[in-house]
């Protein structure tokens, strides 16, 4: 997205890689006017204090999105079946297109067929999403919590629950991990030790689960039913490239959203990007 922003170039893919919801950008850093900067957010920690963050990434995805579906630069949407390399770009959906090109920069090769030999020798890691209901010990006021270093797991997130509607104080669990393809396969990481694992840094951090009434030797106490979690879904995303590009024209990119705009910051927008982007910026500031 933020490529073709900057440069003008089109914009193909199976299906569209939105960002994971609670991935942020650092409070400080400058996004070069896409969208508003806006104020931090202040999430509580267990025992490191507050965690800052700035925007979300979802955020500036819509709005990237939106500019670019004006400016025609993602000529097939959504409605792309399979991508083909050969001598051009193969786009099948409810019909078949050939594209030629100078250069094909690839950012994610899931479901590209035609690029390369696939690795063999290297192991591949995946980011893995454990979704985990929470049916007792809903209400605290933690955000996150850190997990140990010799832990797979990189951080629990808790957030607003889904499954309640209307405004309320009940969070359920994200669990963001790191694991390689032979972790994804031995039992010691399932979603069912996750599980385990983040009931047990629940515990540490104090958080407890429903009340349930008043010690009877002593009233001023309250009882407290035991944390009770439930594995909803697994989501898992590999991590860099699968393939290898073994022709000149073909660019395999693995940089950040941080790394593009760093490298275009400040740059003239090309074509009907940048005369979008001056009209939104104007009605903004009307």
């Amino acid at each position: 997205m933020l490529y073709s922003y900057y440069t003008g170039a089109p914009l193909v893919f199976i299906h569209p890689k939105v960002p994971f919801r609670f991935d942020y950008f650092e409070p400080q850093f400058d996004l070069d006017g896409i969208v508003p900067q806006g104020e931090p957010q202040e999430f509580v920690t267990f025992d490191r204090g507050p965690k800052v963050f700035g925007c979300a990434k979802w955020v500036l995805w819509e709005k990237l999105f939106f500019i670019l579906s004006l400016g025609g630069q993602i000529p097939f949407a959504h409605k792309v079946n399979s991508l083909r390399i050969d001598e051009e770009l193969r786009v099948v959906g409810k019909r078949s297109y050939e594209i030629g090109f100078k250069e094909l920069r690839v950012f994610d090769d899931t479901g590209l067929q035609g690029i390369s030999q696939k690795f063999e020798s290297e192991e591949k890691k995946y980011r893995v999403l454990d979704w985990i209901s929470v049916h007792s010990g809903t209400t605290h006021d933690c955000d996150f919590l850190d997990a140990l270093e010799t832990s797979a797991i990189e951080r629990v997130i808790f957030y607003p629950s889904d499954r309640i509607d209307g405004n309320h104080n009940k969070k359920d669990i994200v669990c963001v991990s790191e694991m390689t393809e032979g972790q994804l396969n031995d039992y010691r990481f399932s979603n069912t030790y996750v599980r385990f694992e983040v009931l047990k840094m629940m515990k540490d951090a104090g958080i407890r689960g429903a009340r349930n009434g008043r010690d009877q030797l002593n009233p001023e106490r309250y009882k407290y039913y035991a944390i009770k979690l439930e594995n909803a879904e697994r989501e898992e995303e590999r991590l860099g490239f699968s393939s290898r590009a073994d022709r000149e024209d073909i660019v395999l990119d693995a940089r950040t959203p941080e790394e593009v705009i760093n490298h275009f910051r400040g740059s003239e927008l090309q074509g009907y990007t940048g005369k979008i982007t001056e009209c939104l910026q104007k009605l903004i500031s009307i």
